[in-house]
């Protein structure tokens, strides 16, 4: 009997004994991984189609309807029936107006065309290490870093040729020192940019994300 309880809490012990993350505290592992997917840029109230997949614990997929109105940025969320069933999203497309979006070409890691090029910042130790220490102190992730650091907390990539505004960017994004995994060019309008983090939060969730700029035509 005393082996078999001997047994019983090892086993608990191993159970409980879960992954860290950069020296913090053990948790709960959920390996939330996220994968995006563009579709289009509806006219109107410019609606960006925008799915989202997530892996792992969470194990859904969701369609972001994200909406540029006068002063504000809208997010509506619906899940999707059947994880990963986008075959007749791009579809819809043909059903609205939308935007034309021009080619972007990567050049050294410069995604560039005959208006713009867009520069992935460089990386930065000082503040690499300023997130290794919140998630010391206890944080956990793109949100907790943002509610402590504000917009010093989100570094934008430069864009040169034309002037733009950020008007969004997705919470659950670790916006610095990321990759740019996609561009999407409206001219005149908008510009899409997916971001790739290689740090994972705590638990190991991704924390991909994505900005929205606004083109500020000259007057």
């Amino acid at each position: 009997m005393k082996n078999f309880k001997y047994f019983l809490a090892v086993c608990s012990f191993s159970f409980l004994s879960f992954s860290p993350f950069e020296n913090a505290s053990k948790v709960l592992t959920t390996n939330c991984h996220q994968t995006f997917h563009f579709f289009f840029l509806s006219e109107g109230s410019p609606t960006f189609w925008i799915g989202e997949d997530l892996s792992g614990e969470c194990d859904y997929s969701r369609l972001l309807n994200v909406s540029v109105n006068d002063s504000s940025v809208s997010v509506l969320h619906s899940e999707l029936k059947d994880d990963n069933n986008w075959r007749n999203i791009s579809e819809l497309s043909s059903l609205f107006r939308t935007y034309e979006e021009q080619s972007l070409e990567i050049k050294d890691n410069i995604w560039q065309n005959k208006d713009l090029k867009i520069y992935t910042p460089i990386y930065d130790s000082l503040l690499a290490e300023e997130f290794t220490e919140h998630i010391r102190k206890g944080g956990s992730n793109a949100n907790s870093w943002i509610k402590i650091k504000g917009q010093d907390g989100i570094i934008l990539p430069e864009i040169e040729g034309i002037k733009t505004e950020l008007i969004f960017s997705y919470k659950t994004g670790l916006y610095i020192n990321y990759e740019i995994s996609e561009v999407h060019y409206f001219p005149n309008s908008y510009i899409l940019i997916f971001t790739n983090q290689p740090r994972k939060a705590v638990g190991l969730d991704t924390m991909h994300g994505f900005f929205i700029f606004k083109i500020k035509r000259d007057t």
